[in-house]
């Protein structure tokens, strides 16, 4: 049997929380999945077996390593092998063949011990605590603005899993920081499933409804146990134990740069390693500072999620309920908001500057989100009176009298005819104007006989199209009821119930169930095939005259519709008919 067949087999036989932790520590995207065939294959590629070889922990390491060269297997720390996929299960624990070739990847180190380093000039636990503090604080709020950005804006999958040079450009300048971070945010919100892929773009989730209405502190737990997750039980443990020593040794603070380094010694062996990162990471929710492990990291690692969050909320920055509304349209916050204050004034202000102090922006464009969303002309008076605590200026007086009056001039319908998006509004010249504007002439945009303008894309990308340009467009249903942006990911959260490790280990415990029971042609097609690429024996099922007749085949080919294959037990080779195969068993 093939190795492919081998280890598919063995996920069939995992508990399903086995599973999900295993899709979870090995990070693989379960979501495009169609059987455990594809899971298999997920996990034997030779850059996946290479990352989860750098994130083995020194026990396993060294245990990985003896079993190679066939030394008796430990049972405990082989099982724990095992349910990684790394090695057959029990009684061999023999390493697969593509966990052997990617072993050879880490030859150079020819012994694993524990590294011993030198004493360093160690900062207090104190400091540590307040960069720590400080970089969560950063990290909280770059994953809000996340959130808001793609409530705003239209961004594309580029690739596989990735997001487009121009908008990591665009959200890295927006937060003030490098692209690297800004792809880091991305990755970190992608992992604790605040966003998510959809039809090619990324979308919010169900969890960043959650996130918008959780404290900071609850924010951080997401966070942590995230990282946890990814570490691992049996990982976890030793780095425990790995810290506890140091710690007990020294009597300062510990590195938390060193201690991975000395308890996952094939952690250099790759670039794609986890634990390279999990120290990444760590490092951007404030687990660690320069390497140096915060007061409340070890409590995240015996999964004291409450404590940490305790300790962390000490050392974020107090919020303040006040604004400065300013005549040219902006409002000064001089130092955080509460969660409340600051999402109800996201819903109709942009950012231009966030941090311990943030500056933020009113325009037509933000006013109208506002009242998009369900706010009231009257609301967004009163929170900016109540907050400021003196009258509103007159220019931001002005505005909100603007944008009310103009408030659905614009809008945005689906079409019944062949075009998919109608766009419509009285006033004529601003129909004229967004039919000769050069940026939106990508969007193919035709003038109808009524006056209208209709588009072949669908409503919602136009609708963030017009918005990218500064045309303030709304979407309206058949009914000419006004469509809130929050209801994208309403959709978005419908359509990813199933996009999730445990709803995908149903479907492929379902898919699994079809194969023996009722496949359909792409099915038997596909197994056909595996059986074939793998040269291993399968059982056939076919119809006949007399009825069902089983065969245990191993299939050499298929020509002009007819599968050609070896029968063992009475030695000849069979051709049957691909349309008399009703069922295919990979043995």
């Amino acid at each position: 049997m093939s190795e492919l067949l081998l280890v598919a087999s063995a996920l069939r036989r995992m508990s399903d929380e086995k599973l999900q932790t295993l899709i979870t520590q090995r990070m693989v995207n379960s979501n495009a999945l169609v059987d455990f065939f594809d899971l298999a294959e997920a996990l034997t590629k030779p850059a996946s077996i290479s990352s989860a070889i750098a994130g083995l922990p020194l026990s396993q390491a060294t245990e990985l390593r003896s079993l190679a060269v066939g030394n008796k297997p430990n049972a405990k720390i082989a099982i724990e092998l095992a349910n990684q996929m790394l090695v057959s299960g029990e009684p061999d624990f023999k390493p697969f063949e593509s966990t052997h070739e990617a072993l050879a990847g880490f030859a150079k180190l020819e012994t694993i011990v524990a590294v011993e380093f030198n004493d360093q000039l160690a900062p207090d636990q104190d400091q540590i605590d307040r960069d720590c503090g400080i970089e969560i604080f950063e990290t909280l709020q770059a994953v809000t603005e996340l959130i808001f950005d793609l409530e705003h804006r239209y961004v594309r999958e580029v690739g596989k899993r990735n997001v487009g040079l121009p908008d990591i450009k665009r959200f890295a300048t927006h937060l003030r920081k490098t692209n690297e971070y800004a792809k880091q945010i991305y990755d970190l919100a992608h992992l604790a499933q605040v966003i998510t892929l959809a039809s090619g773009r990324w979308q919010l989730s169900s969890k960043s409804k959650d996130w918008l209405n959780w404290s900071p502190g609850e924010r951080f737990i997401l966070l942590a146990q995230t990282w946890r997750e990814i570490l691992g039980d049996a990982s976890a443990k030793e780095l425990q134990s790995a810290l506890t020593a140091t710690s007990s040794n020294s009597g300062k603070v510990t590195s938390l740069a060193d201690n991975l380094t000395k308890t996952y010694p094939f952690a250099d062996g790759s670039v794609s390693s986890k634990i390279t990162k999990l120290e990444a990471l760590a490092e951007l929710i404030g687990l660690s500072a320069q390497g140096w492990m915060s007061s409340w990291a070890p409590k995240v690692l015996k999964c004291d999620y409450e404590s940490a969050s305790k300790l962390v909320q000490q050392n974020l920055p107090q919020p303040q309920d006040k604004i400065i509304c300013q005549a040219d349209l902006t409002l000064i916050a001089p130092g955080p908001l509460p969660t409340q204050v600051e999402i109800m004034l996201r819903r109709f202000a942009d950012t231009e500057q966030i941090g311990m102090a943030s500056t933020y922006r009113l325009s037509a464009l933000s006013i109208s989100h506002g009242l998009e969303t369900g706010l009231k002309l009257g609301e967004i008076r009163d929170l900016l009176v109540n907050l400021s605590g003196n009258s509103i200026p007159q220019p931001i007086e002005y505005l909100l009298n603007e944008a009310e009056a103009r408030f659905g001039r614009l809008q945005i319908m689906s079409a019944e005819s062949n075009e998919r998006t109608i766009i419509q509004s009285n006033d004529k010249v601003l129909l004229a104007e967004i039919l000769n504007e050069t940026k939106m002439k990508p969007f193919g945009l035709t003038g109808l006989e009524g006056g209208q303008l209709a588009s072949r894309f669908e409503p919602e990308v136009l609708y963030f199209g017009l918005r990218e340009v500064g045309f303030v467009a709304i979407r309206v249903d058949e009914k000419g009821n006004v469509i809130s942006p929050l209801e994208a990911t309403k959709q978005t959260v419908d359509a990813e119930q199933g996009k999730n490790p445990a709803a995908d280990i149903t479907r492929l415990r379902e898919q699994d169930a079809k194969l023996g029971d009722a496949p359909d042609d792409d099915d038997l097609q596909r197994q056909i095939q595996l059986a074939i690429k793998n040269k291993a024996k399968a059982k056939f099922t076919v119809t006949s005259s007399t009825g069902e007749i089983e065969f245990l085949l191993e299939p050499i080919g298929i020509a002009n519709g007819r599968l050609r294959a070896k029968d063992r037990k009475a030695d000849i080779e069979r051709t049957l008919p691909i349309t008399s195969i009703i069922r295919v068993v990979l043995d």
